[in-house]
């Protein structure tokens, strides 16, 4: 669970800083770490990584779905990984390298907690180009689906000896045919990954509601949409502990104990028929 003391550095982190509202998510910057793994924990993931040691694992209760974070020097190697191994339906990851917002990292996580819907609420394409995304096919059937502002492009290639592989996304501050070069941050999601996790993605990164940044914690773009400065500190920390309840609703129900059988007392007759110590 999330203790006090880790809600209150959270809060102590944000109290009396100004910033704002942002959008698109997609270029505001990674954002807080802990808005994911406070979720996690406090839906019953486990942490089993050295305290002492800059990476992070935690693993679901049932141990079927694992998040490693490693930091390192390369921004664009994997620092998120999301390992799901579920025994009779196969297995399947996601990466992101460091600087993915963790509203698009957290999209994964949180469909690994609720609950999997019936059926998916739509497929990446549908659900992209709803939002006014641009999408493409080649000869082969390879998809590219483009925001808006052309800076984001996602991407499922068609293989001739594998088919259909799986999807990776890549962020850059310039808009198309400035974009190559200037990658802000890469994801892969895994050909097997499950399609209610890739709708949750795709709604998360073409979600229009701006997300909160602290004053200079935002990528440099000229096509992020700033709002007004704000106290944005009390807003994070009321939203966090918002989301901390609603992770905590999905927490599993540990099952009662169940008392041990006493011994049966011996019986009268078992007892008479026992030889006498009595002199």
């Amino acid at each position: 669970m999330i203790n006090s003391r880790h809600y209150n550095a959270f809060a102590d982190h944000y109290r009396g800083r100004l910033g704002s509202p942002v959008s698109p998510a997609y270029l505001a910057g990674p954002g807080d770490p802990r808005h994911i793994t406070h979720a996690l924990r406090a839906a019953g993931w486990n942490t089993d990584s050295d305290p002492l040691h800059p990476d992070i694992r935690m693993t679901s209760p049932g141990l079927e779905h694992s998040l490693v974070i490693s930091p390192s020097p390369d921004s664009f190697y994997g620092w998120w990984k999301v390992n799901s191994v579920i025994p009779g339906t196969g297995s399947w990851y996601a990466s992101f390298s460091g600087g993915t917002p963790v509203e698009i990292i957290s999209s994964v996580t949180d469909a690994l907690v609720s609950p999997a819907p019936d059926s998916p609420p739509g497929d990446v394409t549908g659900i992209l180009t709803g939002r006014g995304w641009t999408h493409t096919t080649d000869e082969l059937g390879s998809h590219r689906i483009v925001s808006p502002d052309s800076t984001t492009l996602a991407r499922q290639r068609f293989s001739p000896s594998m088919g259909l592989c799986g999807w990776d996304v890549e962020a850059s501050p310039l808009p198309e045919p400035y974009r190559t070069g200037s990658t802000l941050w890469r994801a892969v999601l895994h050909a097997d990954t499950p399609g209610h996790v890739l709708a949750s993605v795709a709604a998360a990164l073409s979600d229009p509601t701006p997300v909160p940044r602290p004053r200079f914690d935002t990528q440099q773009s000229s096509l992020l949409q700033v709002g007004p400065e704000v106290d944005i500190g009390t807003r994070i920390v009321t939203a966090h502990r918002e989301r901390l309840a609603q992770a905590r609703r999905h927490r599993p129900v540990p099952r009662p104990l169940t008392a041990s059988a006493a011994p049966a007392p011996a019986s009268a007759s078992a007892s008479a028929g026992r030889p006498s110590l009595r002199r």
